[in-house]
């Protein structure tokens, strides 16, 4: 499911020394672990951010970070007392309460997640509102409400176009797991805000051959051939590979 967890930090140190002030400890102790958890590393995530949890177990940051690596960990009861400690801290911050309706999302409390969405929208922050949006129309496409998620996510792209080769992608991942309905939702968004892609005509060819479509079938082959002829879409056109 399409729900993204927001960063804390991003920047990665190229080491951690132990002569560092301790702000500046915790500052690359989270950097690095947010960065190991990432790659999927749990290990080494968990060294450091308890290393930064253990030296500022005030900070928001750390509790928030503590959280994520608990969910991807698999412990949702642990990660759901991480969010709310990173609440309690900064009841107003729109990463913390967009991560904890991320988290909320993906355990099926979606009225919840959606609340903590509206909040995190208010966040000033740059870039806080359109990922909060963003999460919020894939969390209503999850809940089965689509008239709300077509709103959320038109919005999602406008406010941030770089949102929307992305939301190709979740299309054709769901279109591949067969949830149709979804992925035209996604897809009718993306052709509604931006020009044709390769990956975009790829995936009409797709539904038109699902749907025993012929005519658009070749209608959208031709476009592909016009527009994009060197793509690999073209060639699995050609092909017949859809």
């Amino acid at each position: 499911m399409r729900i993204r967890m927001m960063g804390v930090v991003i920047v990665l140190l190229a080491g951690c020394q132990t002569t560092l002030p301790r702000d500046d400890l915790v500052e690359t102790r989270l950097q690095l672990g947010l960065a190991y958890l990432a790659r999927g590393d749990l290990d080494a995530a968990q060294r450091n951010l308890q290393r930064a949890l253990t030296l500022a177990p005030d900070d928001y940051r750390t509790q928030l970070a503590a959280a994520r690596y608990q969910h991807q960990a698999g412990d949702s009861v642990l990660a759901a007392q991480h969010y709310r400690r990173a609440l309690a801290l900064a009841p107003q911050n729109g990463y913390v309460l967009n991560n904890y309706g991320a988290f909320l999302c993906r355990l099926g409390q979606y009225d919840a997640a959606q609340r903590h969405f509206i909040q995190a929208a208010e966040d000033s922050a740059k870039g806080v509102r359109a990922d909060s949006v963003e999460n919020s129309g894939y969390c209503y496409l999850n809940a089965g409400q689509q008239d709300n998620a077509r709103s959320a996510l038109a919005e999602a792209v406008k406010s941030d176009p770089a949102k929307g080769m992305p939301m190709l992608a979740e299309a054709e991942r769901r279109f591949g797991k067969g949830s149709r309905t979804d992925s035209r939702l996604l897809l009718d968004i993306y052709q509604h805000s931006f020009p044709a892609s390769a990956e975009s005509l790829w995936l009409e060819i797709r539904f038109a051959a699902q749907e025993d479509r012929p005519a658009d079938v070749q209608f959208f082959g031709g476009q592909l051939a016009r527009i994009f002829p060197q793509s690999i879409q073209y060639q699995h056109f050609l092909a017949n590979e859809y």
